[in-house]
Order: C-alpha cells, then structure tokens, then sequence
C-alpha cells in the first residue's frame, strides 16, 4: 500500500515517464541554448495510429566534446545497457578516460533496441563530434556485439577496435566452469610478450580444448 501511494505522490509532482518524453524537444532546445556547439539528435517514427513517437535521442556535450578533443587519451569505450524502468530501450554510451586516468563520459543516446542500425546512427554523430574520420590513430574498447563490431567496420575501417577483456572472461566462465579459467585467463591477458602468452594458452589447451577454441576464435590479437 505505501509503495502504492509513494509511486502515486511521484506521478502527481514529477508527471509520469510517457509525459517526461513528451519534454524532450524543450530539453534539446534548451541544451543548445545553454551549451552552444553542443550536438541533440532527436528521431521520430511514425506510429501504426498516424501520430508521431520517440524512436532516439542522442547528447554531447560541447564542453565534454571539446575536453576530450584537448586532453584525453585517444581511446573510447563504447557500450550498451537495458532500460528497466517503465519505458524500456537501451543506453549507449561512449567513454574517455581523463589524464588522471578517470572516466570521462563523452556522449550518450537512448534507442528501442541495441543494433546495427542504432549503432551506425550513435557512431555517425561521434565520429563527426570528435573528427574521428576514418579512425586513424584512435583505439575503440567494446564487447563482442555483432551489430557494433559491423558498424565499426564500415564507418571507422582505420580505427584499432579492441575486444573488452572481462567480457571475454565473463562469457567464458558461462561456458566452462571453474576458477583456474578465471586465472588462466587472466594469466593470458596481461602476458607481456608473446611467448608468455603462447605458455598460458597452452595450459588453458591442455586444461581444455574446447576453452581454447573458443578463446582463440575470439582473435587474441584484439
């Protein structure tokens, strides 16, 4: 019952999520007001009633977009997550790190659904925020999502793209049970030299062969 009438008292003063959406075209005019040079996206569809909905909404900053430019390390991570609440999608993200070697968020967009077509759309704004043209000289970090790997390929075919290591390490404990693949692996990763790491697959083989497949189609180059 309290929960009830918490969720209620919030409706009444805050407004519901369905009619924050409806605020999103006075929230992107009003970034640009405050913060020029700043980028808003906004995309409509049409929906199966004839009136118009929420598809995606893209933001950078312009002083977050001009920081990174300026100061940061030419790496980015990118990445996507669930919506849970009562409109539900999908955030993606991309990440810096700052010369204190902390997070820097860069820009960040809500879609319907984490994809090719989403992330060619997110990536086609960052590439012309931050002038990463082709991709020469700057380093991507992402999971193994099909759809992004693609978008990279086609949009930024110079850029070294490089697979996240815990999520590597994550899908192969789904995979094969057991803390020595957690320490194997982790062996592996942070191997300086290539004999080293030659030493450790050959254990993780030994241990598993199955394991070493799947690790070794993964492209232990990236």
């Amino acid at each position: 019952m309290a929960k009830r009438a918490k969720k209620c008292a919030l409706k009444v003063v805050e407004g519901s999520l369905v009619e924050h959406y409806g605020k999103l075209w006075s929230y992107g005019h009003e970034i640009l007001r405050t913060n020029p040079g700043s980028t808003v996206k906004l995309d409509m569809e049409d929906g199966p009633d004839g009136k118009k909905y929420f598809s995606k909404f893209y933001c950078c900053f312009q002083g977050v977009k001009q920081g990174w430019i300026e100061g940061c390390r030419r790496v980015i991570g990118l990445d996507g997550c669930f919506l849970k609440g009562v409109c539900k999608g999908e955030l993606l993200c991309a990440i810096g790190r700052d010369a204190n070697d902390k997070i820097y968020p860069i820009a960040w967009a809500v879609v319907n659904v984490e994809n090719k077509q989403n992330w060619k759309w997110f990536l086609e704004l960052l590439i012309d925020d931050l002038n990463l043209n082709l991709g020469n000289g700057f380093s991507l970090m992402s999971d193994q999502h099909k759809g992004l790997i693609e978008a990279v390929k086609e949009l930024i075919p110079y850029v070294k793209h490089r697979q996240c290591a815990r999520h590597i390490c994550q899908n192969l404990q789904k995979r094969f049970t057991g803390a020595i693949y957690h320490t194997l692996f982790w062996r592996a990763s942070k191997a300086t030299t290539g004999h080293a790491f030659k030493v450790v697959m050959k254990e993780i083989e030994t241990l598993n062969p199955y394991a070493h497949q799947y690790l070794m189609e993964k492209d232990p180059k990236t």
